[in-house]
């Protein structure tokens, strides 16, 4: 099998690893992307209202415009899964092992994102984006004045109720133990807001619907079962990184989330990470944009330093005669 070298490897196509891409691409630089899907969790969000600049727009069309600046200024892309990242002794470069290729790498920007955790119940996957959502930091706006529930764990749980109770007319707040976990100010926040409906000792068993979710059923710990009519079910069980083929070589927190500083550094100077799978504080779209094209120049940078070359400030550059200028 010949092995392929590259000056950066991204790992992932959610709106972090495709902006890390563009803007290690435009500097002519070869790149390779490998990614399981195009568009990751934007592929949840069947309306998008809080990305900058963008109106009428939706999760998936983000990602293939996204995908298709990639590849218009020559960068590679390739469907197929990482399984082991791993030193060469006695060179800088990475080895990139996937399900059907190797490819080494002077670097290599991580943003393999996060997958929410499902309910498990029948039906489930049938009303995704017609009622089922699993971010309520995202959806909770479509759902003003409407009846919803939100099941889930921790904290989790316990802000998506408040966030669901500033906009629903209803909200059902369902949890399998007799008390609410997490912080005390907001449970008793909870416990104040008339719309905030507390069924403790439950779980959520089925979705129903036509087009659309419209129904609920849960049953408590002593077996007996009831409906909800319902507009919206909130998922809110967590997520997992898979880290898996690249946890020996960075530092990982408690959370299982890539430690990263300025610039999307890690602790291996020729890795780089951003996106929902590393410590940033808020996982929106535009957060992840922003720190994917910064990592995605610190990764530029490296490679650049390995030449005996300056690296750029910025990405921005104008060519005037035979200079160069950056800014």
């Amino acid at each position: 099998m010949s092995v392929e070298q590259y000056e950066i490897v991204v790992v992932g196509a959610g709106p972090a690893g495709l902006s890390a891409g563009i803007f290690v691409a435009r500097q002519r630089a070869k790149c390779m992307l490998i990614t399981k899907d195009l568009g990751g969790q934007l592929n949840l969000i069947p309306k998008l209202e809080n990305y900058p600049g963008t109106i009428m727009s939706s999760g998936p069309l983000l990602a293939k415009t996204l995908e298709n600046q990639y590849l218009t200024f020559g960068g590679e892309m390739t469907y197929d899964t990482v399984q082991k990242v791993e030193e060469i002794e006695g060179t800088t470069d990475l080895r990139i092992k996937t399900v059907r290729a190797e490819y080494l790498t002077k670097a290599l920007v991580l943003a393999p994102g996060k997958v929410p955790n499902n309910l498990g119940v029948e039906n489930e996957v049938q009303y995704q984006n017609k009622g089922v959502h699993y971010c309520t930091k995202c959806d909770a706006p479509f759902y003003q004045g409407r009846v919803t529930a939100t099941v889930g764990v921790g904290g989790y749980l316990l802000e998506s109720g408040i966030l669901l109770s500033r906009m629903a007319s209803k909200v059902y707040l369902i949890y399998r133990g007799g008390q609410l976990g997490g912080d005390k100010e907001m449970i008793e926040s909870l416990k104040r807001k008339n719309n905030v409906e507390l069924v403790p000792n439950s779980s959520v068993t089925s979705v129903k619907g036509s087009n659309a979710l419209q129904q609920i059923q849960i049953k408590d710990s002593t077996g007996s079962s009831k409906t909800l009519d319902v507009d919206g079910l909130f998922i809110e069980m967590g997520s997992k990184i898979n880290l898996d083929f690249v946890k020996h070589l960075i530092k990982i927190n408690t959370k299982g989330e890539i430690e990263v500083t300025d610039g999307g550094k890690t602790t291996h100077p020729a890795i780089f990470a951003a996106g929902d799978a590393t410590n940033i504080p808020y996982k929106q779209i535009v957060a992840a944009c922003g720190d994917g094209a910064a990592a995605g120049l610190s990764a530029f940078n490296y490679v650049e330093k390995l030449k005996g070359k300056p690296g750029i400030r910025s990405d921005w550059k104008k060519t005037i005669g035979d200079t160069v200028f950056h800014y």
